[in-house]
């Protein structure tokens, strides 16, 4: 067992595999990650972390919770994570030591808020996601980065690029906004990026509505992570995500930067290549065009939590739509009493649509407080909704036999694709469906299970 220190920290287990098909070490891992301190700490520090962890012989897995083992020099925050519902305590990786520390611990991937822990509602900078279509050339993702790049110059603004250490690329634009702010401008810049050129760009959020163009994913804002510049990704031949000159853009390729290869990159390398400009005043023009586009995470979200709701009050076996008054499969105490608490979520932030989408006996429509209305969801006297329908076909019968965390994964998945076709066959507009979810939420009383219901050993994956 190879073992060394370096800063106070005992690094063991170096010359094991870092992951099946890594084509590198823990050695390498700890290697590169010491000599890119300088140029990836700066991405990391006072931010929440994050990361992904490879452990011999398991899956990958996403720890955001800092273990009860860590040194006690090892900086953390606690925070309200509004997805899970609880407290989670992130680490904070603001020096070498740590760093070394994460990477013994196989910590291979590293993902930072987009605002520092000091100022969670003001991002330091907006980020525009670009994901190219399965199988599609490299050469699509960085003509789509252009588009981004001439819709940022439109607006007087600027942006550093990056592999993203996958397939695609990350488009940086420092800021001084709110997080609001900047979540309106990315979906406007992506927005008129896509208008550039129809044919090769879309803000679609639904995969089969991509149409196998690439996706500009305007998403990332509010408490999003995003890999950070200089970490290295799980992937085969651990590549990194490194910044690049635009100019250089056309001539580089995803596997050109890997744990191995940017060691000989580094030498006279400044940070994001030398072009990350300062942090730039949005134009309040662009921040009004962005408020007028809908959120497409959100709508898809709670179409989620709906198909979701669904299912709880069908209560099948599994998860799915049936007679019996519950799941049969136990839940766990501290699992449960979030999903209880997420259920009653539900229950009075969706009545409304609930109410909308249920009614068999008349038709229903869909008003604004302002009065506008859109068309009639379903056919008077029906016998079933259309989405009662949808739900039974596509949700009935998923996740049997599975674990309550894996069934409420697969419930997820299968909702999404309930959106897909609900969307097809119910008449709602955007609009309409925008303004539901608006008057939903305004009357949802969030309750907030304690912490010590829904804490969760150190060792789970958070």
């Amino acid at each position: 067992m190879a073992t060394e220190e370096r800063d106070g920290v005992k690094l063991t287990h170096l010359d094991e595999p870092l992951f099946d098909g890594a084509g590198a070490t823990k050695r390498d891992l700890v290697d590169y990650l010491d000599a890119v301190s300088g140029l990836i700490l700066p991405e990391l520090r006072g931010r929440p972390l994050s990361v992904i962890r490879v452990r011999a012989g398991q899956q990958a897995f996403m720890q955001k919770n800092l273990p009860d083992y860590a040194p006690p020099w090892v900086g953390s925050v606690t925070l309200w994570a509004e997805s899970s519902r609880r407290e989670v305590r992130y680490a904070l990786c603001d020096d070498r030591r740590t760093l070394l520390w994460l990477a013994n611990q196989r910590a291979v991937e590293y993902h930072p808020t987009l605002s520092l822990a000091s100022d969670l509602g003001r991002p330091t900078h907006l980020v525009l996601d670009i994901d190219p279509p399965l199988g599609g050339p490299f050469g699509q993702a960085v003509a789509a980065a252009k588009l981004i790049r001439a819709a940022l110059a439109q607006a007087g603004l600027a942006g550093a690029v990056k592999t993203s250490g996958s397939k695609g690329l990350h488009i940086y634009v420092p800021v001084q906004a709110s997080g609001e702010e900047a979540a309106a401008v990315t979906r406007a810049i992506a927005e008129r990026a896509s208008r550039l050129d129809p044919a090769l760009a879309t803000t679609a959020f639904i995969k089969e509505d991509r149409e196998g163009k690439v996706f500009l994913d305007s998403t990332r804002a509010y408490g999003a992570t995003v890999a950070a510049a200089y970490s290295p990704r799980v992937r085969p031949g651990v590549p990194v995500s490194f910044p690049v000159r635009w100019d250089d853009l056309d001539s580089v390729a995803p596997g050109d930067f890997t744990v191995h290869s940017v060691l000989g990159l580094l030498d006279g390398h400044a940070a994001w290549a030398g072009e990350l400009p300062a942090p730039q005043v949005l134009p309040p023009e662009l921040v009004e065009e962005g408020r007028a586009i809908p959120v497409a995470r959100a709508l898809l979200a709670l179409l989620a939590l709906l198909a979701f709701q669904r299912s709880l009050i069908s209560g099948q076996k599994g998860g799915g739509p049936g007679s019996s008054p519950r799941p049969s499969a136990r839940m766990p105490s501290r699992i449960s009493a979030r999903y209880r608490c997420r259920s009653s979520v539900v229950r009075s932030g969706s009545a409304n649509l609930i109410a909308a989408t249920s009614s068999n006996d008349s038709e229903t429509s869909c008003s604004s407080r302002s009065g506008l209305s859109t068309s009639r969801i379903r056919p008077k006297n029906s016998a079933k909704s259309s989405l009662d329908r949808l739900a039974r076909e596509n949700i009935s019968g998923v996740g049997a036999n599975l674990p309550a965390k894996a069934r409420v994964s697969e419930l997820v998945s299968a909702s999404v694709r309930f959106r897909m076709k609900s969307a097809k066959t119910c008449q709602w507009s955007s609009p309409c469906l925008t303004r539901s979810i608006a008057a939903s939420v305004s009357r949802t009383t969030v309750c907030r299970p304690s912490v010590h219901s829904v804490r969760r050993s150190s060792s789970l994956l958070p």
